[in-house]
């Protein structure tokens, strides 16, 4: 019967080496562990890389400590959606946003503010969703809630775009 042998299918080569990559498992068998490692590893650098340009503020106060911030970061999160790099920054920022550093809660909620000016995020089905602030009344309720958590005012100061 064709089919049945015991070949791995596609589906699942591919399921393991990316289970690998996120360093989620261990290295499937019959593949280049050093390669797998190694290409774990890239991966990584570019997801914090673009975290990095995402929150400049947190990655300048952490200083030295950003690489091993950030791979602990990536060691127990996944980010998800289509704008993946901004949910995996601002994720991070979340994180750190319960530092006991008042520095990193600091500059954990500058750039948050920042993100929450050019995007939403939202939970949908148990997931949370990002998409770009698109309207005008969009970018306003941005800026409203970015002024009123940077002022302390949880009621953003009288105001509302509802």
């Amino acid at each position: 019967m064709p089919g049945s042998c015991s070949v791995p299918r596609l589906a699942e080569i591919q399921r393991a080496l990316a289970a690998s990559l996120a360093r989620r498992a261990s290295c499937p068998p019959q593949r280049d562990v050093a390669a797998v490692d190694r290409a774990a590893r890239a991966l990584e650098a570019k997801r914090r890389r673009a975290a990095g340009h995402l929150v400049p503020t947190l990655r300048e106060a952490l200083g030295p400590w950003w690489q091993a911030r950030f791979h602990e970061h990536a060691a127990t999160y996944t980010p998800e959606g289509m704008l993946y790099r901004v949910d995996d920054a601002w994720a991070l920022a979340e994180r750190e946003t319960r530092s006991p550093s008042p520095a990193l809660r600091r500059a954990a909620r500058r750039d948050l503010a920042m993100l929450r000016r050019r995007y939403l995020r939202s939970r949908h089905r148990g997931v949370d969703r990002i998409r770009e602030r698109q309207s005008l009344l969009d970018v306003a309720r941005g800026w409203l809630e970015a002024w009123s958590r940077t002022n302390g005012d949880s009621a953003g100061g009288g105001w509302s775009l509802t």
